[in-house]
């Protein structure tokens, strides 16, 4: 870092960097490089992580075990998905995992659709009682 003086209107000398990527330190600014407010580490290897998408699908068939939904989007095999169905005017939070995945092309040239086969992990007894 180089300095340079100069004279503030006749008071104290006061130090003036020239270095751009310093410049920061002396100023208040941050350096040019790196504009970050926080820490980033680096990735090293697969870390995985989730994505929570909330989407609308077509509910095909239903029973006490799982549902058939047709999706837009894919889903992997094994995941675990949460579903909200309405069932009698109340909402009912499902958790299911998915057995099963068929992509449907569309005969018009469309976006595929994916027909998704879910295994429900727990039933509550609003959806018990609906089915009977």
């Amino acid at each position: 870092m180089r300095w340079r003086r100069k004279r503030a209107y006749g008071r104290d000398i006061t130090p003036v960097t020239t270095d751009l990527e310093t410049r920061g330190a002396t100023d208040g600014m941050r350096p040019l490089g790196d504009r970050r407010r926080r820490i980033r580490l680096e990735v090293v290897g697969a870390l995985w992580g989730a994505l929570d998408l909330e989407r609308q699908a077509q509910l095909v068939n239903i029973s006490r075990t799982g549902a058939l939904i047709m999706s837009a989007i894919p889903a992997a095999l094994d995941s675990l998905q949460s579903l909200r169905v309405t069932i009698e005017g109340h909402e009912v939070k499902l958790d299911a995992r998915v057995r099963h995945q068929q992509r449907l092309a569309d005969p018009g040239g469309g976006e595929p659709r994916y027909r998704i086969g879910l295994e429900f992990l727990e039933v509550p007894a609003v959806l018990v009682h609906a089915l009977e």
